[in-house]
């Protein structure tokens, strides 16, 4: 089912009640183990998968809604544990070009509940998941500044982000010539 079959099947009832909330949902294609996390608290199964709740423990940059082709660019910034700092550094394989991909997960709002003096809304999931972006992991910086303050953030490129290097990376008369000065083998590649 499409994503607007998905919307319409949506009971009128529902729509009109004016509860209706929103979470994000994040695939992020690890190598070995790749995660699926969600911006709530527990887990939560939608769309045939598990999804681990992690509150506020990670954040996102703003996502643009547009209709054009672009290599937009998405941060995620993530509360680092020393356990997930040891992992920084040591994931340039298990992160860089590997999948990620934002859902939108609608719900139907039926109360709140109280957690240390903050109120949290609950319902119940509405329709599949809606994908917003879809892109690839790239660099993986952190910082740490003091015993308390550490920060790992995951930069993340739109899928179009590599569209005008030449093909396959190298076949162009410039990068030729870097490797081999006289080699002329390329010069006329640009007029085929």
């Amino acid at each position: 089912m499409g994503a607007r079959e998905d919307l319409l099947a949506i009971p009128d009832e529902v729509l009109r009640s004016g509860r209706i909330g929103q979470a994000v949902l994040v695939f992020m294609d690890f190598q070995a183990a790749p995660k699926r996390w969600w911006t709530g608290f527990g887990d939560l199964d939608v769309g045939g998968h598990r999804w681990q709740g992690v509150g506020d423990l990670i954040s996102i940059s703003e996502i643009s809604a547009s209709y054009q082709v672009s290599a937009e660019q998405v941060t995620f910034e993530v509360a680092a544990t020393p356990e997930m700092l040891a992992l920084a550094l040591a994931a340039k394989t298990r992160v860089r070009d590997r999948a990620v991909t934002i859902y939108l997960q609608m719900f139907a709002l039926d109360g709140t509940v109280t957690v240390g003096g903050d109120s949290i809304q609950t319902g119940q999931p509405v329709g599949s998941p809606l994908a917003l972006y879809a892109g690839t992991m790239q660099r993986m910086p952190w910082a740490a500044e003091g015993p308390d303050e550490r920060r790992i953030t995951i930069e993340a490129e739109g899928l179009f982000f590599r569209r005008n290097a030449p093909p396959r990376g190298r076949w162009s008369d410039a990068h030729q010539k870097g490797l081999y000065s006289l080699d002329r083998g390329f010069e006329r590649l640009p007029l085929y």
